[in-house]
């Protein structure tokens, strides 16, 4: 302290001090007026910033309208035979003929296989003979009761004999008969079991038979859908070669799978050119109802904070709400949607740049309707179509 004290007494210090201390003040001083003006100057800028009209994003959209739009539900499937019948030999014997082979249609009745007919002719004439016989006995029986000379007792084993000798011919006409295995209706011969040689036993197999018109299309429909489905509803069937098939729904099982839980259905179709084979692989749609509902492109879905599927649409001032959204089906011609209002102006260009609850404005398209997608837009190099869920996460917008 008393060095300080002695510093300040001399006169030289004492001047330095002074002027020190004035600039210092001297340049706070200008340091605070530079705040206050700068402080007036961005009050100024913000105000009229304010004042000024701000410039809304321009996007495009679409008036899109709801239609009426068939849900259906879509199972793998297969071609199959409406009937596949063995044919089997009603004797036991040897092929002796094949007028048929394997692949040919055949009418019904026509013979496929032939067994040799050893004595069989023979029988049967002797059955007829003992036919005639017996009847011949129990007319002279009757003639002699009438004057009675004959009795009951003798009467009934007439009787007995005329019922046997019957019998005998009737079963010596089924052996005749049976020698010839016939088709029971119009099919092919898909394959045969026996050749011209074979020794055959009664209830062996000797050829198998399809019945290809009607084909049906069989598959099975999960339990959770098989109620919404109806009997003689049109159906279709994409087959694997890309043929559609139309039809109708003939049958539903009134039982599920013991292991898949779910219902056997069958749709048939006609088959009148014989074109269609059994086994082959489709896809079956099947009517389920009927909902109004917006086609789109995909690529304009979206998903909500809570992962949701939703679309960007404009409310009456113009301003960006989000919707959420329900798919009905996923098809390469765009997505059916429901969940909108049947008039919707939907935003179809600009939707990453805009945010909900923010005022834009829209240039309208001409065309009104539903909006379908662009080829490219739902179809990547290879021809397989986009889901709806990954055209959604490619739009990458988070909200």
């Amino acid at each position: 302290m008393n060095f300080l004290l002695g510093l300040w007494r001399q006169r030289n210090y004492r001047m330095a001090t002074i002027v020190g201390g004035l600039a210092a003040l001297w340049l706070l001083s200008g340091l605070l007026l530079k705040d206050e003006k700068q402080a007036l100057l961005e009050a100024e800028v913000a105000k009229s910033a304010s004042a000024m009209p701000a410039e809304r994003v321009k996007i495009s959209g679409r008036f899109i309208e709801a239609q009426p739009y068939t849900t259906q539900v879509v199972v793998n499937s297969r071609s199959e035979a409406n009937r596949s019948v063995q044919l089997r030999a009603e004797l036991d014997g040897m092929i002796a003929g094949l007028p048929v082979v394997e692949g040919q249609y055949v009418a019904k009745g026509d013979v496929i296989c032939e067994i040799a007919a050893e004595d069989r002719p023979e029988k049967l004439a002797r059955a007829r003979a003992s036919l005639k016989k017996a009847e011949l006995d129990f007319a002279g029986a009757q003639k002699l009761k009438g004057r009675g000379l004959q009795s009951g007792t003798q009467m009934a084993q007439q009787e007995v004999a005329l019922a046997n000798a019957r019998a005998e011919l009737k079963r010596a006409q089924l052996d005749v008969q049976s020698l010839k295995i016939r088709a029971p209706f119009d099919g092919v011969v898909n394959s045969r079991a026996v050749e011209l040689g074979d020794f055959v036993r009664r209830g062996e197999e000797c050829a198998t038979i399809l019945d290809l018109n009607p084909m049906l299309i069989v598959g099975e429909v999960s339990e959770s859908r098989v109620s919404s489905l109806q009997l003689g509803a049109t159906a279709n069937a994409q087959m694997q070669d890309g043929q559609i098939l139309n039809g109708r729904l003939r049958y539903v099982s009134q039982q599920a799978h013991s292991v898949t839980r779910a219902y056997r259905v069958e749709v048939a179709v006609a088959n009148d050119d014989g074109a269609l084979r059994s086994g082959i692989s489709a896809r079956m749609a099947l009517p389920t109802g009927e909902v109004m509902a917006h086609r789109i492109n995909s690529s304009l879905l979206t998903l909500d904070d809570a992962g949701l599927l939703a679309v960007k649409v404009l409310d009456e001032d113009r301003r960006v709400a989000l919707r959420n959204v329900q798919l009905v089906s996923d098809e390469r011609d765009g997505v059916w949607i429901t969940g909108l209002s049947p008039r919707t102006l939907l935003i179809t260009v600009g939707q990453e740049y805009v945010s909900v609850g923010e005022q834009v404005e829209v240039e309208l398209e001409e065309t009104a309707g539903d909006l379908p997608a662009p080829v490219s837009a739902v179809e990547p190099e290879g021809g397989e179509p986009v889901s709806a869920e990954q055209a959604a996460q490619a739009s990458g917008e988070s909200l």
